[in-house]
C-alpha cells in the first residue's frame, strides 16, 4: 500500500472534522510556505480507518516553515507559546493548537541537520510517530510511521530523542510506548 491509500484513509477519517479545517484555515493566514499536520491526529485517524480503533480526541499539532511577524487570529482564538517556547494559539473552549517553525525542531537542532520535513520524520521519538499530512501537496507521507501502521507495531525511532520525549513528560519511555500500543491495539517491537 503506498502513501495515496494513507492519504485516502486520513481524509476519509477527518472529513466530518470541522476543528481540524478551521485550525487549517487560521494556519494558512498565519504562517508561510508549506504546513504539515503532525502526532497523533495523523496516525490515530489512519489507525481508526484501517483497524476501527477509536475516535480519537482533537490534538492539533503542526509544522510550518515560517510564521507570519503580525500573527492575528480570528474572534474567539488567542496567541499563546507553549511550555517550549513556540506558538500555540487556544480556542475559548479550550482547543489548544501548537504550531512549530521547521527551523525550531528539537530532534532538527539536537542533530545539527537541514531543517526538512524529512529529517523531522527520522527524529521523531517513536516510529508511529514518523508520519505527517503535507497540506500543500495534500498526502500522507513518511515511510517510517506508514510501515508502522502496516505492521501495527511501534517501536523507538531515535533513540537520543525518545529519552528527550520521555523526560519532558516524566515517564518511562517504555511506559509512553506501552500505552501507545494499548490504546492502538498494536504491538510493541523491541528490535
Amino acid at each position: 500500500m503506498n502513501s495515496n491509500y494513507y492519504t485516502k484513509m486520513f481524509l476519509e477519517t477527518v472529513k466530518d472534522e470541522s476543528d481540524f479545517y478551521e485550525v487549517l484555515n487560521i494556519l494558512k493566514k498565519i504562517t508561510l510556505g508549506n504546513i504539515w499536520l503532525i502526532g497523533g491526529f495523523v496516525y490515530r485517524n489512519i489507525a481508526r480507518g484501517l483497524y476501527g480503533t477509536s475516535k480519537p480526541s482533537v490534538d492539533l499539532d503542526f509544522i510550518v516553515e515560517k510564521v507570519n511577524q503580525n500573527l492575528t487570529f480570528p474572534l474567539g482564538w488567542t496567541n499563546a507559546h507553549n511550555r517550549y517556547g513556540n506558538p500555540k494559539f487556544i480556542r475559548t473552549d479550550g482547543l489548544a493548537v501548537d504550531f512549530v517553525p521547521l527551523n525550531n525542531i528539537s530532534s532538527i537542532l539536537r542533530r545539527k541537520v537541514e531543517p526538512t520535513i524529512y529529517n523531522f520524520l527520522t527524529g521523531t521519538p517513536l516510529t508511529i510517530q514518523s508520519i505527517a499530512y503535507d497540506v500543500k501537496n495534500n498526502r500522507v507521507i513518511g515511510s517510517i510511521g506508514i510501515k508502522a501502521l502496516q505492521s501495527k507495531t511501534i517501536s523507538i525511532n531515535d533513540a537520543e530523542q525518545a529519552k528527550i520525549y520521555a523526560n519532558k513528560k516524566e515517564r518511562a519511555i517504555e511506559e509512553i510506548i506501552q500505552e501507545k500500543a494499548k490504546e492502538l491495539g498494536f504491538y510493541i517491537n523491541n528490535s
